[in-house]
C-alpha cells in the first residue's frame, strides 16, 4: 500500500517564553491509502490541533508532515492553498 500521510515527531506549542503550552508533543504515525483512522482523547489533548495541522489550517513548530511522499517543511502559502483545495475537492 502507498503511504499517503506521515507525521514525524510533530510538535505544536502556543504562547511565549514565559508561558508555553504544549498542544502536541512528538506525534508519530502514518496512514496508508485505503485506511481509516480514528482520533480519540480527552478534552484538551490536542485532537483539533492535530486535525488542523493535517488539514493545512495550522502549522507545526517542529517535526515534519509528509503528504504523498512530499515533506511539507518547505511548503509556502501557495502550496498549502493547493493542498487544502485538493483535500476539499476529494471530500465532495
Amino acid at each position: 500500500m502507498k503511504e499517503i500521510l506521515k507525521l514525524d515527531h510533530i510538535q505544536k506549542f502556543y504562547g511565549n517564553e514565559g508561558n508555553v503550552t504544549k498542544a502536541i508533543q512528538d506525534i508519530d504515525f502514518s496512514v496508508q491509502e485505503g485506511e481509516f483512522l480514528g482520533i480519540m482523547g480527552a478534552s484538551g489533548s490536542g485532537k483539533t490541533t492535530l486535525l488542523n495541522i493535517v488539514g493545512g489550517l495550522d502549522h507545526y513548530d517542529s517535526g515534519n508532515l509528509v503528504i504523498d511522499g512530499v515533506p511539507t517543511e518547505n511548503y509556502r502559502d501557495r502550496d498549502w492553498d493547493a493542498y487544502r483545495h485538493k483535500i476539499g475537492r476529494a471530500s465532495c
